[in-house]
């Protein structure tokens, strides 16, 4: 199921190749995933608490979602099938340039999620082989939702429908002021590190 490693310039090189194709396909899915916010300009509010179910890590830690794995940082959340050899490789690449980039800002500021789309083929195992692909550091938690709660987490993040093929996006989610920003389509590493900053530096700004 796990290849090789893609290389990062190979992977940004997919994403520049099929990013006019991936952003019509993600414009299409936008839309119906919108029941946890409301739009206001490019940044959407959140209606009520985040969901906080248990979750199994990669690193086989179970731990709740909202306020042990997100806490209090903005996070920049992916969407993930293991199994996937082409987008999902191309946007976790991306997730590992922002990495690189947030560098001191992770994971006391910030955070990078992955939340898998399969819980039974996306096991804690399998996340934990497909981390090490993309070099996942300890700011970067690959979670396993159980299947009973994935629908809710996934409609109020404002991801995909579990287990299915889906259009490649990325939310940056900020619990401290109910924002949530969508970049749609294969962002680069600069516009997902770009994202999380602007978040945190909205949190300086006077209310």
């Amino acid at each position: 199921m796990n290849g090789p490693a893609l290389g990062r310039r190979d992977a940004l090189g997919l994403a520049a190749a099929l990013g006019a194709l991936a952003s019509r396909a993600a414009a299409a899915h936008d839309g119906h995933r919108h029941d946890g916010a409301a739009a206001v300009g490019g940044v959407a509010r959140l209606r009520g608490p985040l969901p906080d179910p248990r979750v199994t890590d990669a690193a086989l830690q179970r731990r709740r979602l909202a306020s042990d794995v997100i806490g209090g940082r903005v996070v920049a959340i992916d969407f993930v099938l293991t199994g996937c050899s082409a987008l999902c490789n191309v946007v976790s690449a991306s997730m590992a340039g922002a990495q690189e980039i947030l560098g001191e800002k992770l994971p006391r500021e910030a955070g990078l999620l992955s939340i898998a789309l399969d819980p039974f083929a996306d096991t804690p195992e399998e996340l934990a082989t497909y981390g090490a692909r993309f070099g996942a550091g300890p700011g970067w938690s690959l979670v396993n939702v159980p299947a009973p709660a994935l629908d809710e987490v996934l409609r109020r993040f404002g991801g995909p429908q579990p287990g299915a093929d889906h259009a490649p996006l990325v939310v940056v989610l900020d619990p401290q002021r109910g924002e949530m920003r969508r970049l749609l389509g294969l962002p680069a590493p600069g516009q997902i590190a770009g994202a999380v900053t602007a978040a945190l530096e909205a949190r300086r700004k006077p209310a």
